[in-house]
């Protein structure tokens, strides 16, 4: 990765700061759109994004809509409010696309930056709650939830951040907008998952999955802009 790239990362908690930051309305484009949260415009373009990642529930509706493949696996979990996963890169920005023609709106996946300054909620520790994973908090390999190690939670189940964000840690790898490679073929994933230990889903963690790839550790959320 480049090292203009690496640097703008490592600023982004002192670009992104927002200090008395917290929770704002959620709203909704359409009865079938997600929910979404405007966050504080402090030192960033204002945007808002997905309260919850995406779930089996709003990829649905893309679905009956002929937009985005019916048959996504969900492991023998269950749908419903569980997030949505094994899908591509393509398939989640595709459902953002749909989002977008049906509302009128720009709805796309985040960037990275984006998706940091969402997971700080102006704080500047590891996690939102503090520089220690602690119990209770996340979905991800114990980290104190009944789901960890073992699977997806349903969206919600664990505290929101002081955004009123739920999930940002833990539960699924998100995809963001950015590459990961030169040539996009990899993009870049942020948030850890139920599968991996919290080290995975603080929030400067970063890793890269190849585009074509899906995985039952791995959803989206989307950003309206």
């Amino acid at each position: 990765m480049h090292f203009a790239v690496r640097l703008f990362v490592a600023l982004i908690p002192l670009l992104f700061s927002a200090a008395g930051a917290r929770a704002s309305e959620a709203f909704r484009d359409c009865p079938d759109c997600p929910e979404m949260v405007a966050l504080p415009g402090e030192g960033a373009r204002a945007f808002a994004i997905g309260r919850f990642e995406i779930t089996f529930d709003d990829w649905q509706a893309c679905a009956r809509a002929g937009a985005c493949r019916g048959d996504v696996d969900d492991h023998g979990w269950g749908r419903g409010r569980r997030p949505v996963i094994n899908v591509t890169w393509a398939e989640a920005d595709g459902y953002a696309r749909w989002l977008s023609a049906v509302t009128g709106a720009a709805y796309g996946l985040p960037s990275e930056a984006e998706w940091e300054y969402a997971a700080r909620a102006g704080t500047r520790t590891a996690y939102w709650w503090g520089d220690a994973p602690g119990r209770g908090h996340a979905n991800c390999r114990e980290c104190g939830g009944a789901w960890d190690g073992r699977s997806t939670a349903p969206v919600g189940s664990f505290p929101a951040n002081p955004f009123g964000l739920y999930d940002m840690n833990g539960n699924v790898w998100e995809w963001t907008a950015d590459c990961w490679d030169g040539d996009c073929s990899r993009r870049a994933v942020r948030g850890g998952a139920w599968y991996y230990f919290p080290e995975m889903s603080k929030a400067s963690a970063r890793s890269g999955m190849e585009a074509r790839q899906w995985s039952y550790t791995l959803g989206f959320r989307v950003v309206r802009r």
